[in-house]
């Protein structure tokens, strides 16, 4: 009798011990289940490699480069080459249109985080990060056509030192070449400048001037535009300007991400999307 009631004693000991322990973490009702799987299915994943950011890209009107189709989307030559290197780069880019004085402004003050088509100055490296040269720059010779054979094998200098009146457009910068010519006084007057590049092809059609300097990829736009294919004709006389780089405000946008855009410069001139952008707008 004494040994059952030590062994009901032993048994009651027993469980109670079993009942004194941890109790386990009860189960979660299924729906919540669900949302923490869907949760954690979402989650971003970290991307150590690329900047996270988001820029936006200052532009004003310069067809075919940069302009407004009438959906109202921002199109172009360099929209897109740097909405392709952003991409390449892990960047979104939004564009901001304004006119350029003001658009320096504002990579001065960090309201715009990047222009395109940008010479690199001293004075503009105080307030802008560069990246590498990406663009080539440069004007060709576009006179009547049919007239070509009065220009062949002369340069520049010989063409305009005979009876030639040269149309340019105020504040371009043609290079060092068309530099000297214009400060030269024995070639002075033979440059007819002109507010705006349109106003060129209205003169050499009008025969009050006898050629014009013009960016290629502009003067194709614009001639096809215009439907002039049978009245002006390019010379091969190339002027080189300089080549072009993409402008960062140092206000805004952190060193890593230029050398993420120069990064995927490289990568889509390997891949051959550079080419074919350019080749885009060949006409």
């Amino acid at each position: 009798m004494m040994k059952i009631r030590l062994l009901s004693l032993i048994s009651c000991f027993v469980f109670m011990l079993a009942s004194c322990s941890e109790s386990p973490e009860p189960k979660k009702p299924a729906a919540e289940q669900a949302v923490e799987k869907v949760a954690q299915q979402e989650a971003p994943k970290s991307q150590e490699n690329q900047p996270d950011c988001q820029l936006n890209m200052g532009w004003d009107p310069w067809e075919p480069y940069q302009y407004l189709t009438p959906d109202n989307e921002v199109k172009g030559l360099e929209i897109d080459l740097v909405s392709a290197m952003a991409k390449e780069a892990g960047c979104d880019l939004t564009f901001v249109q304004k006119s350029w004085m003001n658009l320096l402004n504002g990579i001065r003050n960090g309201s715009i985080d990047v222009l395109g088509g940008a010479s690199k100055t001293e004075a503009r490296e105080k307030f802008a990060h560069f990246s590498e040269q990406y663009r080539h720059e440069s004007f060709v010779l576009y006179i009547r056509k049919g007239e070509s054979d009065k220009f062949a094998g002369k340069s520049l200098k010989e063409i305009i030192a005979g009876e030639f009146r040269l149309g340019v457009t105020d504040d371009y910068i043609y290079g060092d070449e068309v530099s000297e010519l214009q400060d030269n006084p024995a070639y002075t007057k033979k440059f007819v400048s002109v507010p705006t590049t349109e106003v060129n092809y209205y003169n050499l059609t009008q025969n009050q001037i006898d050629g014009f300097l013009e960016d290629p990829f502009v003067a194709a736009y614009t001639i096809k535009r215009k439907g002039l294919q049978d009245q002006i004709e390019a010379l091969p006389i190339s002027v080189h300007s300089g080549d072009v780089a993409l402008m960062f405000s140092k206000k805004s946008v952190d060193p890593e991400v230029v050398n993420a855009f120069n990064k995927a410069l490289v990568t889509l001139k390997e891949k051959g999307e550079y080419q074919k952008i350019l080749a885009k707008y060949s006409f």
